[in-house]
């Protein structure tokens, strides 16, 4: 069940299920949190590829964890997708907040109308080790921030998948992502390597 708000964004105190939200084009609000990380071979992105099974966006890359705020949560409940998405328990001190996003995208059967409260997380847990809930994440792809504006250039960039206890080469391609507006990640990269080196990025949305 989920709060619908207005185009405001303020809380008309209806409650409906979030796939009558999505049959209707009711705006509701979703937790999205990004992870950066830097190594030995530098800094990074991590994406997740979303499970076959997901209802929007089966198989596309995304957001690191995300997922939709029940009604009654508070913002910083949504860390709990974290949580259950990468086996990852986060205290809320150590987001850096990227502001709200309005987005609005047809589904094939409704439109999805969402606020996105954005945050970013820069965390030292090795991808390899992070704990995928298989019915939301069929894999997370490591994506180098120097390669974030080749992505763009060539619309293909090198990566290093981790699924099922292996780590796999591989590329992917800006037409693998779940639609975004143009120089989203770009933007998303700027904050990670402003947090990366010991700043507090200001918010981008």
């Amino acid at each position: 069940m989920l709060d619908i708000l207005n185009e405001s964004g303020r809380l008309t105190g209806e409650v409906v299920p979030k796939s009558e939200a999505h049959r209707l084009g009711l705006w509701h609000r979703c937790f999205h949190c990004w992870i950066c990380g830097s190594d030995a071979e530098g800094a990074y992105l991590l994406l997740q590829r979303r499970a076959a099974t997901k209802d929007t966006w089966p198989c596309y890359l995304d957001i690191t964890a995300a997922g939709h705020l029940a009604a009654g949560e508070e913002t910083l409940d949504g860390l709990r997708e974290v949580e259950e998405e990468l086996g990852l328990r986060v205290q809320p001190e150590r987001l850096a907040p990227l502001g709200t996003l309005k987005v609005e995208q047809d589904l094939p059967d409704g439109c999805d109308r969402e606020f996105h409260e954005v945050f970013l997380l820069a965390d030292a847990t090795p991808p390899g080790d992070l704990r995928l809930q298989k019915e939301e994440v069929d894999a997370l792809f490591r994506l180098d921030l120097e390669d974030v504006q080749t992505l763009y250039e060539t619309g293909s960039a090198p990566a290093h998948e981790f699924a099922r206890g292996k780590i796999t080469p591989t590329r992917i391609r800006l037409t693998e992502f779940v639609p975004h507006d143009e120089g989203f990640l770009s933007r998303v990269a700027e904050a990670a390597r402003q947090l990366l080196s010991g700043g507090r990025p200001v918010p981008i949305f």
